[in-house]
């Protein structure tokens, strides 16, 4: 928090957090020499969140760092050249680089240096590796080294699929499916018109709008989406209005 220049009292209110009031122990009627308790914090809550995002900047840092070298040869995309190195969201990092070994090794450092600088550890076994134009026995010989797995290609990544062709019915089955789930005839028929109205804007804005702000939308799958919606709002009676 220093680094990134947090005001000191602020740090002293997290640190607070953490930490109590000296305290010592009796054993066999004697007390020990005082210490500071720590304590941690519990699954879900928002601070633990708040301070793993300070935590994982720092790994940031480094492939900045690693980048601004040469150790590390990463991408560029669009018309203006945006330079991509590595992705993050909540706990998922992607890292995102050239074709070559020297890169692989790189990251595997970055990695190992961040383990001992945070005391968390990286489980690469439920990591992946994907590669777009790289031989699969160039594939197999990075996840060796990386102690990982193959990804294949298309893939899901944060629910959204990733390589595949946004133009064909069948990239949109995954959320037709979904969303023929969520919107079940048997679920109208135990809501009133305002509840099937409001599951159906949930639905939307949840799940479908989700998906157009990355992807076109195709208009027979629209169609489709439209007839779920209908069959959902109207089928408990009958298929007409």
């Amino acid at each position: 928090m220093e680094t990134l220049d947090f005001n000191a009292k602020w740090i002293r209110w997290n640190e607070s957090c953490l930490e109590s009031s000296m305290v010592s122990v009796l054993v066999n009627g004697s007390p020990t020499t005082e210490f500071v308790p720590k304590k941690g914090l519990r699954q879900g809550d928002p601070f633990a969140s708040f301070l793993f995002l300070i935590v994982v900047e720092g790994l940031s840092g480094v492939v900045r760092e690693a980048e601004r070298l040469g150790l590390l040869k990463v991408l560029k995309i669009g018309r203006n050249g945006v330079r991509i190195s590595v992705l993050q969201f909540a706990d998922d990092t992607m890292f995102i680089c050239k074709d070559n070994i020297l890169n692989i090794v790189t990251i595997k450092s970055i990695l190992r240096c961040f383990e001992l600088a945070s005391r968390l550890k990286v489980n690469l076994f439920k990591s992946s590796i994907g590669g777009i134009g790289v031989d699969i026995d160039s594939l197999q010989r990075y996840a060796t080294l990386l102690n990982c797995k193959i990804m294949s290609i298309p893939f899901t990544y944060l629910g959204v699929p990733i390589g595949g062709n946004q133009y064909k019915v069948s990239f949109w089955n995954g959320l037709l499916d979904k969303v023929k789930k969520k919107l079940s005839r048997w679920k109208g028929r135990l809501m009133s018109m305002a509840g099937r109205v409001t599951m159906i804007k949930s639905t939307l804005s949840s799940m479908f709008l989700f998906f157009l702000w990355l992807f076109k939308i195709p208009k027979v799958v629209n169609k489709e989406f439209i007839k779920i919606q209908q069959r959902f709002l109207w089928g408990w009676e009958t298929d007409k209005k």
